[in-house]
């Protein structure tokens, strides 16, 4: 085990719903892009999108956990 933290949080997150769906006028901007750019540039931001976003989630899970952790430890 590297990093428990990072394996608890990547247990969650898995775990989550995978999105929301797109209302029709997201779906109708979506499919313009997907012409301009093509499928592959279109795969390539939304992962790229979707990692900057896990990272962020998982800094402020990060902070949340410690915070718990300083409260439970300093309510003893």
């Amino acid at each position: 085990m590297q990093d428990p933290l990072r394996e608890i949080f990547d247990l969650v997150y898995e775990a989550r719903a995978p999105g929301h769906p797109m209302t029709a006028e997201e779906s109708a901007v979506w499919d313009t892009v997907q012409t301009a750019l093509g499928s592959e540039m279109i795969d390539k931001l939304v992962y790229s999108q979707s990692r900057s976003l896990a990272e962020e989630q998982y800094d402020c899970f990060r902070a949340g956990f410690r915070l718990g952790v300083r409260l439970i430890l300093d309510a003893r």
